[in-house]
């Protein structure tokens, strides 16, 4: 890539991989200062991407662990007590753009995208140490600080790289997700180790911006399925050029929402993982074949079984976290005696070697004695005309222990909705009762929170 095409770009703004290479340096050793220990990690606090990604790199950099921070988060202190940074790097200290002379990096035979790795290539990859410190989303719990090393993460990205459409140094990679979550850090790894250039949003999810770096070339995008639409609806842009994998996951596929991105030409992929598997460990084409809950494959490398009949999924493979952090990094719980990672989603396989997510185990609802997997009912009503966003959760009833109610934000009324499910549901999958809300809860990335839902 030549020295003057953007390493990092977002909605306003790049930076060329010189230039980029100029922000780490001056950033790290602003890092360098806090704190006497390089094994203790820094902390990165902003609501900027771009900000972000500078900073995350300054702390690889110095082979510093580290723990990028959304400043608005209701917990971030606990998140910090649980992790006790050396220091922090915030919006004060990553002023984008910023260019200082370096001796060492503006020579101008470095200029490539691939030079930015190789100075953040300094961290010792078979330490057994934390790289990044990555925040779990806390939709189903507490929320935990998934440990995760550079081996582990060079091993979900060439497991993925063998799966996905080819990425390399010629193209650019679209992350609409939060560059503090793990689909956005793991991009970031992807395209760094692999020469290529990131494309961020701003802060927060901007439909407008995305589909203008779309158009600008993205070739491969990251993104959840709650932003599809949004991002389809605008029509202000030329159409996207050259992109080859429009990666969905972090929460359930629709069926009209495939359908849509289908017709548009979009290819697009579902992906299937999460914090603790250092992002996807399955995924697979949304073609015509495809039906809701379906992630595709395991990664190469990657085994998922269950635990027990009707179990949660066990993931195996090299791209584990080490566990979840505790104060001084010290090895925590999180995998079984194997080492593997028990998930809280629970799924079957089909006949061609597919995995399909049933849902969340400890989300089944039991109803007259059979279990209800509400993912899989609310999927279903995507399909109904008039229903908007739905969330299944139950009350407790005497005669089937607990009955369905749909929580829903459309404008059709009960009634309605309730002819549509004696139509299209089998009976113990439709709700006995039916209430508009104005809006579901959901989290930054998209995803339902369900213990968030109102007390029925």
């Amino acid at each position: 890539m030549p020295p003057d095409q953007p390493a990092l770009a977002w909605p306003g703004g790049r930076r060329t991989a010189a230039a980029l290479l100029d922000d780490i340096s001056v950033l790290a050793a602003r890092a360098a200062t806090l704190g006497d220990d390089e094994a203790e990690p820094l902390a990165i606090i902003s609501a900027s991407r771009p900000r972000l990604v500078a900073g995350v790199l300054a702390a690889l950099a110095l082979g510093r662990p580290a723990l990028p921070l959304d400043p608005t988060r209701a917990d971030l202190a606990a998140l910090l007590a649980t992790c006790a940074p050396a220091g922090a790097l915030r919006d004060a200290d990553i002023s984008l753009p910023v260019t200082l002379p370096s001796a060492e990096l503006a020579t101008g035979t470095t200029a490539a995208t691939t030079a930015i790795w190789r100075q953040t290539r300094r961290w010792p990859m078979d330490s057994g140490a934390a790289a990044l410190l990555v925040p779990t989303s806390g939709t189903g719990g507490p929320p935990r600080i998934a440990m995760l090393t550079a081996t582990a993460l060079e091993a979900h990205v060439a497991a993925s790289s063998r799966l996905l459409p080819p990425f390399s140094a010629d193209d650019r990679w679209l992350v609409c997700l939060p560059m503090a979550s793990i689909g956005g850090l793991a991009a970031m790894w992807r395209v760094y180790s692999r020469g290529g250039a990131l494309a961020v949003l701003e802060s927060g999810f901007d439909a407008f911006g995305a589909r203008t770096l779309m158009a600008e070339g993205a070739s491969h995008v990251s993104l959840v399925p709650a932003m599809l639409d949004a991002i389809a609806d605008v029509q202000e842009v030329a159409p996207p050029r050259g992109l080859r994998c429009l990666l969905t996951g972090g929460g359930p596929l629709s069926e009209p929402q495939a359908a849509r991105a289908r017709a548009l030409g979009w290819p697009l992929w579902q992906g299937w993982g999460m914090t603790e598997s250092a992002s996807h460990v399955a995924a697979g084409p949304v073609d015509a074949h495809w039906t809701p809950g379906v992630v595709g494959r395991p990664l190469p490398g990657v085994s998922v079984d269950s635990a027990g009949h009707d179990g949660p999924l066990r993931i195996g493979g090299p791209m584990l976290m080490s566990g979840y952090a505790r104060p001084g990094l010290r090895p925590g719980d999180g995998l079984d005696a194997q080492g593997r990672f028990v998930t809280g989603d629970t799924g079957e396989w089909l006949p061609d070697g597919r995995l399909r997510i049933l849902g969340r185990a400890d989300d089944v609802i039991v109803t007259g004695g059979v279990n209800v997997h509400p993912e899989g009912i609310e999927a279903r009503f995507a399909q109904c005309r008039g229903a908007g966003e739905v969330a299944i959760t139950a009350r407790p009833d005497a005669r089937w222990g607990s009955v369905l109610v749909a929580l829903y934000t459309g404008q059709a009324t009960p009634g309605q909705l309730a002819a549509w499910a004696r139509a299209e549901l089998p009976g113990h999958w439709r709700p006995r009762e039916f209430r508009r809300v104005t809006a579901l809860p959901r989290n930054a990335m998209g995803k339902l929170r369900r213990s968030e839902l109102p007390w029925l």
